[in-house]
């Protein structure tokens, strides 16, 4: 899973790129003093709910492979930018709480859910706001899998258990009802959207891509393969009447020199010809006969003999052509998202304005920070692509997939568009991470190229190469702890409650 972000800006040099508290103890101890009693945290007195996809869970694959042992406990994932977010808020009191429904690969349809009523609800909040309606789908896919058996099922845990099926956003608004009635309402949301959607339209892209290419690569050698083939079935049928003609002249030929060679041969190919000749049209009808003959009688073994030929010529094809086929590949799949990208930005921007809306309807009236994230396929030290793959090497300041970048911008526009424009009756405060990752956007010196490639190497997995009980911990997308940190430490800056 993945989410990537953007700003709005008046220009673009990419073209459209692609598209988760320890209370001190304090204690004196001298001469005949008595030692002060542990300081009690103090009381809980507002609740902070954080709610969005992986970088709001905390999630890192290096993470998850590490834990997987331990059943995937979520407190292993607890320094991501909310649970960051809050250290900051609190400092070293305790007064606010954090409610964390965060789940990785949530899009915006996902963490609303698939309950009929809300969806209703919802469309029925913003119906004069928006030129489509709100959608959802079966929430947090993460955390609703069963990856065990019918007789043993295992459900990876969340940091916030949600109780039956319910998406975020209907937790959320359980939660807001509850904490009030708590006397520690909820005075803080943070939100990270969006860029899971995108991810949906570069799968299919990549999958469309990635057939049209092999379409590409089967038409050329099934052509070739069905020629090897059809000059094998034409070879049979013409030895097969050739056969036939011998049959037809031997007998004259033993006849005329005793079977003695060489006399008793060459007789036998002069009367041959001589057959040939005068029954030329009957023969080539039988030499027809005899190959669709053969065709029939041998057709599962031909076309088992023409798929291994098919399959031989395409790998010789592709050995020879690789590099090429990659870089057609990655020319229709970006074509593929460019042209699905408008239809996923309505939809996005459709649903985040029937989320907030929502909460607002739920009763939450405070300031919402939406958290833009970064692009993490710009230029990172020490990572380089070959052949379709990340590996490590020097990049040279380029980045790893060319359009990325933009596309993120493009959607972080439309969101803060949004976030600007729309009255959902909620205080929007956007903190862009793209601005502190992705340094080099819009300023393409050496030196801000230099700043993106040590900040996407050390505040993301990117450049992690490294595996865990064989399992790859990268390149992920997902930051490091630092990188978190840094994420919080922007929006404790910017949107600061």
């Amino acid at each position: 899973m993945h989410a990537m972000n953007g700003v709005r800006r008046a220009s673009t040099r990419r073209l459209c790129r692609l598209l988760g508290c320890v209370v001190a103890l304090v204690a004196l101890a001298a001469l005949g003093l008595p030692s002060l009693a542990a300081a009690k945290p103090g009381k809980v007195k507002y609740t902070y709910v954080a709610l969005g996809d992986s970088l709001a869970f905390g999630y890192s694959q290096q993470l998850f492979n590490e834990n997987e042992s331990l059943g995937e406990n979520p407190a292993a994932f607890e320094h991501g930018y909310a649970n960051d977010y809050l250290k900051l808020v609190n400092g070293t009191g305790n007064k606010v709480q954090i409610v964390n429904d965060g789940c990785p690969g949530e899009t915006t349809e996902s963490l609303i859910g698939d309950n009929p009523a809300l969806l209703a609800e919802i469309n029925s909040l913003v119906k004069r706001r928006v030129s489509e309606p709100v959608t959802g789908e079966a929430p947090c896919e993460y955390h609703y899998t069963n990856r065990g058996s019918e007789e043993h099922p295992f459900f990876l845990p969340l940091h916030h258990e949600y109780g039956g099926t319910k998406s975020q956003l209907e937790s959320a608004i359980e939660t807001i009802k509850v904490e009030q009635e708590a006397g520690t309402p909820v005075k803080m949301v943070s939100l990270d959207i969006g860029a899971n959607d995108e991810l949906h339209t570069v799968a299919k892209a990549e999958k469309e891509g990635t057939a049209e290419v092999e379409a590409k690569v089967e038409k050329l050698v099934k052509k070739e393969a069905e020629k090897e083939i059809e000059e094998k079935v034409n070879q049979i049928a013409k030895e097969e009447v050739e056969a036939y003609v011998v049959e037809q002249v031997i007998g004259q030929a033993y006849a005329e020199t005793n079977g003695e060679e060489p006399a008793f041969r060459e007789r036998i190919g002069q009367l041959a010809y001589e057959y040939s000749e005068a029954h030329a049209s009957e023969l080539s009808k039988k030499g027809v006969e005899d190959g669709l003959k053969y065709l029939l009688e041998h057709k599962t073994q031909l076309t088992e003999e023409g798929e291994k030929i098919g399959e031989e010529l395409a790998a010789k094809y592709v050995a020879e052509h690789g590099l090429e086929l990659v870089e057609e590949g990655e020319r229709i799949i970006l074509e593929i998202i460019r042209s699905g990208l408008s239809a996923d930005y309505t939809q996005i921007d459709t649903n985040i304005i029937g989320i907030l809306a929502e909460l607002h309807h739920a009763g939450y009236h405070g300031k919402v920070i939406f958290e833009g994230t970064y692009d993490p396929y710009g230029r990172v030290r020490g990572v380089t692509k070959y052949a379709g793959k990340l590996v490590p090497g020097e990049n040279h300041q380029t980045e790893l997939e060319t359009g990325f970048n933009e596309a993120a911008a493009a959607l972080i526009e439309l969101e803060q568009a949004t976030l600007t424009h729309h009255n959902v009756g909620l205080r929007v405060c956007y903190s862009d991470a793209e601005t502190l990752f992705n340094v080099a956007l819009g300023n393409e010196t050496k030196a801000a190229e230099e700043q993106e490639e040590a900040n996407l190497a050390e505040w993301t997995n990117m450049a992690n190469f490294n595996t865990f009980d064989g399992k790859a911990d990268g390149p992920d997308i997902h930051a490091t702890p630092t990188g978190y940190q840094k994420m919080a430490e922007q929006m404790n800056s910017t949107c600061s409650f």
